[in-house]
C-alpha cells in the first residue's frame, strides 16, 4: 500500500471517528436537556393538579354558601361535612377520609390516581389528620387542614417519608 493510500484511509477513519464523536456529544447534550425539561414538566403537572384540587374545594365552598351553609351535603355520592369556615371535609370516625377526599376533589374528567397514601396526625390541626399522596416516585402531595382551612401543597423527596 502506498503512502497516499494509507493517508486517505487514515483520513477516512479520522472523519468517521469525528462524526461518531459529534453525534455522541449531541445525543448526550439532548439527554441532559431532556432530563431538565422532564423535571419541569413534572413540576408543572403537580401545580396543575394542586390548582384543580384547590378549585374543586373552592367550588364546594361556594356551593356551601349558596345553600345557606348546611352542616352536611351529599356530593357525587360522598357525604361531605364542612369546617367552620366552609371548607369541604370528608370525615370517617372524626378522621379525614383521605381516599374519599381525593375522590371528591380530583378531576372528574381524566382522573388522576395516586401511587401511595399515608395519613399522619400532626400538630397542624387539633382535630384533623393530614393526608400524603405519592403521585410518582419522589413526588408527593400533602392535603391538610390548618385553622379550619384546607391546604394543598406538593413537595419532592428522594427518601421515604416513613
Amino acid at each position: 500500500m502506498s503512502l497516499a493510500g494509507f493517508n486517505l484511509k487514515f483520513s477516512r477513519h479520522i472523519q468517521q471517528f469525528l462524526f461518531v464523536a459529534v453525534i455522541f456529544i449531541i445525543i448526550s447534550s439532548l439527554f441532559v436537556q431532556w432530563q431538565k425539561i422532564n423535571e419541569k414538566a413534572v413540576q408543572a403537572q403537580q401545580q396543575v393538579l394542586i390548582n384543580t384540587l384547590t378549585k374543586s374545594a373552592s367550588s364546594l365552598r361556594q356551593k356551601w354558601e349558596l345553600n345557606n351553609k348546611p352542616e352536611r351535603m351529599t356530593v357525587n355520592g360522598i357525604n361531605v361535612s364542612y369546617t367552620r369556615y366552609g371548607w369541604p371535609i370528608v370525615l370517617d370516625n372524626n378522621h379525614v377520609n383521605c381516599e374519599k377526599t381525593w375522590e371528591l376533589l380530583s378531576p372528574k374528567m381524566n382522573p388522576v390516581s395516586y401511587a401511595d397514601l399515608h395519613e399522619k396526625k400532626e400538630m397542624r390541626s387539633a382535630y384533623y389528620n393530614s393526608c400524603y399522596f405519592r403521585i410518582s416516585d419522589g413526588n408527593w402531595l400533602a392535603l391538610f387542614y390548618e385553622n379550619e382551612t384546607i391546604h394543598i401543597d406538593s413537595f419532592l423527596t428522594r427518601a421515604e417519608l416513613w
